[in-house]
């Protein structure tokens, strides 16, 4: 009886884990090396963009309460910066060669680069 138990015990909390997973999971619309959009599951859409002299992450939607994140990789990677609805940095000398972009402090991180 005992083991039978563990086992639905078990079973039950591996399907919560998928649920809560897949729940969790972004969906990529586009992805063109320099430039990505996705969505999260709670409803927002996001997309990201890098060139030489800029890179953008940027949000819409309500959905979700995380802000648009977004470093870049000139000489070398620079700290995270957010904000509510769009971020944009610059590089006068146009040394960016990568940036990394996601939609809240702990969400996956997409890397786009300079074509």
């Amino acid at each position: 009886m005992r083991r039978r138990i563990a086992t639905v015990l078990g079973a039950s909390t591996a399907t919560l884990m998928l649920t809560m997973t897949t729940a969790t999971a972004d969906d990529v619309i586009l992805d063109y090396g320099n430039q990505i959009k996705w969505a999260r599951s709670c409803g927002s859409n996001y997309t990201g963009y890098v060139y030489d002299t800029w890179a953008s992450t940027g949000k819409r939607g309500d959905g979700c309460a995380g802000h648009a994140w977004l470093r870049v990789l000139g000489d070398s990677w620079g700290a995270w910066r957010h904000d509510d609805g769009h971020i944009m940095l610059t590089s006068p000398n146009g040394k960016f060669r990568k940036a990394q972009h996601k939609g809240c402090e702990t969400c996956t991180v997409y890397t786009t680069e300079v074509k």
